[in-house]
């Protein structure tokens, strides 16, 4: 965010980039990717896949299909990509946690198709806030040696309640 604010002020006081020092934050924010968990949660992992797809397409060589399944009487959803279903709310999947269910589920879905190539689908962020980010491995630990906050650092959602892989919580 320092960085995101030192990059406005330089822009709206007419300063060249390079006026600016070293750069404390190696990530490029316009490649952020807004998803939210919300929304995610509530029917829209497919609709976020389809839209990251052009992007995904610049590091994976083909898109494994992902389908819903959503039942309204049952009040249940579901998502199923390379015969993997991800259980987000009902059908044995308790009420609390789908969020986080639907977060590591779209990022599982994203990263198997870049199994081999030379990004990976980062999660930055949580909740309302969650993005995504494409980076190295050179990137990603750049990000998390130089960026102060944990909470700010890229991380890969895991199945793992209750913190889910959240960086701020699980000390990695």
């Amino acid at each position: 965010m320092k960085n995101l604010l030192g990059r406005i002020r330089s822009l709206l006081s007419g300063r060249a980039a390079a006026d600016q020092g070293p750069v404390d934050d190696p990530l490029d924010y316009e490649q952020l990717v807004h998803l939210d968990a919300e929304g995610l949660a509530e029917q829209g992992i497919l609709i976020a896949y389809e839209d990251l797809m052009p992007k995904l397409l610049t590091y994976a060589k083909a898109l494994s299909e992902v389908t819903e399944d959503i039942d309204s009487d049952a009040a249940t959803y579901a998502v199923c990509s390379a015969q993997k279903r991800f259980e987000i709310w009902g059908d044995g999947a308790s009420n609390e946690d789908g969020w986080e269910r639907a977060t590591v589920a779209f990022f599982e879905i994203v990263n198997a198709n870049l199994v081999g190539a030379s990004h990976k689908f980062y999660a930055l962020y949580g909740g309302n806030d969650l993005s995504g980010m494409f980076l190295t491995p050179e990137e990603f630990t750049a990000a998390r040696r130089l960026i102060k906050r944990r909470s700010d650092w890229p991380w890969i959602p895991v199945n793992e309640p209750p913190h889910y892989g959240y960086p701020n919580f699980d000390g990695s």
